[in-house]
């Protein structure tokens, strides 16, 4: 994380600097040297082939409600969608009807939580 500013929000960045982060936060995925647990390349590998979804998940774009940590859930587990608001729109009725259609998903679930405006 960049540093803080005064009110314990992280110091802007320039795109150069986000897209620098997020090259190194991939680079230690891939080498399995992430910050937060991972998992092994093997299972990676598997997840390539397809995914198998327990649920979906229809939640806000919020950056602070990540549905796998919420949920603790892993890799391959759940089939995420983010939208701001939740709002149901015609690609995201259409995603959820993959989901349901193609990746046999047997739960559907509206995540919501409360003071997103900041």
């Amino acid at each position: 994380m960049g540093p803080a500013v005064a009110d314990n929000r992280p110091a802007a960045f320039t795109a150069e600097g986000a897209l620098a982060r997020l090259k190194e936060g991939n680079a230690r995925f891939v080498s399995g040297h992430a910050r937060f647990p991972t998992v092994p390349k093997e299972v990676l590998a598997e997840l390539a082939k397809g995914q198998q979804p327990y649920a979906t998940i229809l939640g806000c774009s919020d950056s602070r409600v990540p549905p796998e940590l919420v949920f603790d859930a892993g890799f391959g587990e759940l089939f995420v969608i983010r939208v701001a608001g939740n709002g149901l729109g015609p690609s995201i009725a259409g995603t959820l009807e993959y989901a349901g259609d193609h990746l046999h998903a047997p739960l559907f679930v509206v995540l919501g939580h409360e003071v997103a405006a900041r």
